[in-house]
């Protein structure tokens, strides 16, 4: 997509948001999963901005806490982690990992889906890493593993730099 001139990029990127939004409605819906990249920071560590996460319609699902869920708000999605889910009163209660509080209340026909995965770089690869289970944990953990050793040179040079300097400026 080209940018229109002098406007941000969220204003540039809503015609997509709403068709996404309709797309991702009538899939889940209808009980078909959706993979769709993450945006923002809030679930990070175990999803980060930018990252493709799978989703399967929360019709499918007995919703726990601790279950990630795609929650239809007035504009657009949320992806966030049940903190509570009281099927008996119809209240569900989510918060972004990297969140300090809740988010407001919402009811079970707002949660559409619940992601079950993420794609996740091993080497040259992409790779489907579950978000329940032991192998799905391992896959995740030895890709963020890989992650922070492929910045460790990055970092000794920055260290190196900032003790040359420093030993410079001793003398």
């Amino acid at each position: 997509m080209t940018e229109r001139a002098g406007l941000p990029k969220a204003i540039n990127d809503l015609p997509q948001s709403r068709q996404f939004e309709s797309f991702s409605l009538q899939c889940l819906q209808a009980g078909i999963r959706i993979r769709f990249q993450a945006r923002g920071a809030s679930m990070s560590s175990a999803i980060r901005d930018g990252e493709m996460v799978y989703v399967k319609p929360a019709s499918e699902s007995r919703l726990r806490p601790g279950d990630i869920v795609l929650v239809k708000m007035d504009h657009g999605f949320r992806l966030h982690r049940l903190t509570l889910a009281d099927s008996a009163r119809d209240v569900f209660i989510t918060r972004g990992d990297s969140g300090q509080q809740d988010d407001p209340p919402v009811r079970r026909h707002q949660i559409l889906g619940v992601a079950v995965a993420k794609d996740v770089r091993l080497g040259t690869r992409m790779v489907r890493a579950n978000f329940r289970g032991i192998v799905g944990w391992f896959l995740r953990v030895l890709a963020r593993g890989q992650s922070i050793l492929s910045k460790l040179p990055s970092l000794v040079r920055l260290i190196a730099l900032d003790s040359s300097s420093s030993h410079a400026k001793a003398q």
